[in-house]
């Protein structure tokens, strides 16, 4: 990727990952069990593609204490009002709250898209600040996930079967250059959640997720039961960021 490009495709490649069909589950149960920053998460995957190199764990915290106040002190707020208003207090839920409602989803959105902004000029100015050399180090070899994968295409009933995100990443992996960056992106995507892993406190997150619904709360339960939940949830998030990338 042209590393002179403006940064501002960085928001249409989020929101064409997120919109592909399943994402936006797996990003909002990695949201309510880990607390994780879907926006980092996005975004980390859209600067190893640009870089060619997974970001660093000190990168990934770098750049989340960035947003991490504006995250705190405002888009969780916001997201929270809106949530609540979906059943009370009174008089909401009703035709004239959820107009109301709509309105904070949109300044949501519009502070989750600042939040990218500054992101975005976070990445640039790595980019910049090292010309030409390696962010992240050198992928030495693929990640076990991948190679499972991997393995699992040979099959020819697994390939007939696939979704289109899917075949993307069988098309992707054809040859070594290619593999490699699909690598790339699922070691970026492990260290996001590890990251966030390593901040996960249960009783503030788990608190969020009683208040945004039952959904949220059998997805932290699932995250207690098996620690590998939430990498298997990234894995898919990865599989849509290769598709976006494949049909650019």
């Amino acid at each position: 990727m042209d590393q002179d490009k403006s940064a501002a495709d960085h928001w249409q490649f989020s929101l064409a990952v997120y919109t592909r069909d399943g994402v936006a589950e797996h990003c909002l149960t990695l949201q309510h069990t880990l607390g994780l920053d879907v926006n980092v998460l996005l975004l980390m995957l859209w600067a190893a593609r640009r870089w060619g190199n997974a970001p660093t764990a000190e990168q990934i915290a770098d750049a989340d204490s960035e947003i991490c106040a504006w995250r705190r002190e405002i888009v969780i707020p916001l997201r929270q009002l809106r949530t609540r208003l979906k059943s009370g207090p009174a008089p909401a839920p009703d035709a004239m709250t959820d107009v109301l409602r709509q309105d904070i989803k949109r300044l949501e959105l519009d502070a989750e898209r600042m939040q990218q902004e500054v992101l975005a000029q976070w990445v640039k100015e790595q980019t910049q600040a090292i010309p030409g050399a390696a962010h992240g180090g050198t992928v030495q070899q693929m990640m076990v996930m991948s190679q499972v994968r991997d393995d699992a295409w040979s099959d020819p009933a697994t390939q007939k079967n696939a979704s289109a995100p899917q075949r993307s990443s069988v098309a992707l992996a054809d040859t070594a250059e290619n593999a490699r960056q699909l690598a790339v992106l699922e070691q970026t995507a492990v260290r996001v959640v590890a990251h966030y892993e390593a901040q996960y406190d249960g009783p503030a997150y788990g608190q969020a997720a009683i208040v945004e619904g039952g959904a949220a709360g059998l997805a932290a339960d699932e995250h207690t039961a098996d620690p590998w939940v939430a990498l298997q949830h990234a894995h898919q998030v990865v599989l849509a960021a290769v598709a976006v990338f494949a049909s650019a």
